[in-house]
């Protein structure tokens, strides 16, 4: 299975400036929308069938930036609009996807337990396949942080907090809100921290899967389980929902989809670059490259935030007895 079925070219340089896989139900207005967050393009243009043999030529007419019709897989190119059709600048947006920490091990990292108790008591399922849990089971079911715990200091120049309005949380700890996270399975759960699978609260909570996937397992175009017997301020943030499908939109559309360091040989892969809930930093060069530096910082990170955040609660449980 190819890693993309959808292609777009610049016509300046013929280089690929976007695409993701197609797995069906993805509009062309809402792709082009997609574009115009990766991508800076100073004149008026429109997207065109592209030639097989030539990433710069159009091969047919513009298509309607507004329509809903489904977008077919193939190769696009980006020129001006008609009647004109000319070659056109795209430039990329410098924004790069947040990095997230893979181990989610909770017997070596701190973790708020009662994060994991309330979330599984309100979900009862995986949230993004709508997996049931059998008799108290949660063997497989993940409690992932819709924002990560590693880039607080994102979360506090962003004013992230604003959007939590669980009234059952201690101020200061908004990061573990109830509103932060959902229950999935495993699976569902490393695909969500790699930005594969996003959840858009604008189009009624739908799923979306971006990278090429196993379509008789694909939660694709499910819609996201929110159980409305809950009170609105005790469910996911449909504000911290929207900010990670941007990051998706930043990982797997922009560009070519893949890292453009040239120091990476290959992408980070947690069950060979992690050892059991910690860093086998050992395994290789991978951990030296520019890629490997910033997952590190980022585990590093979430582990100090785990440390502090138990310290602090604590502090808070000494202050009120």
């Amino acid at each position: 299975i190819p890693r993309r079925n959808v292609h777009v070219f610049s016509s300046s340089n013929g280089v690929e400036v976007a695409g993701f896989f197609q797995h069906g139900g993805v509009s062309i207005s809402t792709f082009i929308g997609w574009i115009n967050q990766v991508c800076s393009i100073p004149e008026e243009w429109a997207l065109y069938p592209c030639k097989f043999d030539n990433n710069r030529a159009a091969d047919g007419a513009a298509l309607d930036a507004s329509s809903k019709d489904e977008l077919q897989p193939g190769r696009y190119v980006i020129r001006t609009l008609p009647p004109k059709i000319g070659q056109v600048l795209v430039y990329l947006t410098s924004e790069v996807p947040r990095t997230r920490a893979y181990s989610c091990n909770y017997t070596s990292t701190p973790h708020n337990t009662n994060f994991v108790k309330r979330v599984r008591a309100r979900d009862q399922r995986c949230c993004i396949t709508g997996r049931l849990v059998a008799a108290d089971d949660y063997t497989g079911f993940d409690v992932p942080h819709i924002f990560p715990l590693n880039e607080t200091d994102i979360w506090n120049s962003l004013d992230y907090k604003r959007f939590i309005e669980d009234d059952q949380i201690v101020p200061g700890f908004e990061m573990d809100s109830v509103q932060q996270g959902f229950l999935c399975s495993s699976t569902e759960h490393r695909m969500f921290n790699d930005y594969s699978i996003g959840v858009n609260p604008d189009d009624s909570y739908r799923i979306y899967v971006f990278v090429c996937h196993d379509p008789s397992f694909s939660p694709h175009g499910r819609i996201f389980y929110r159980n409305l017997n809950e009170q609105h301020c005790y469910l996911p943030s449909p504000d911290l929902l929207r900010d990670h499908f941007r990051q998706c939109i930043l990982r797997h559309v922009k560009g070519a989809g893949k890292p453009t360091t040239t120091d990476t040989v290959r992408r980070f892969d947690p069950d060979i670059d992690l050892g059991p809930g910690g860093f086998d930093l050992a395994s290789g060069s991978w951990w030296s490259t520019s890629e490997g530096k910033k997952q590190l910082e980022a585990e590093l990170r979430e582990r100090l935030w785990g440390a502090v955040a138990q310290d602090r609660m604590h502090e808070v449980g000494e202050v009120a007895h």
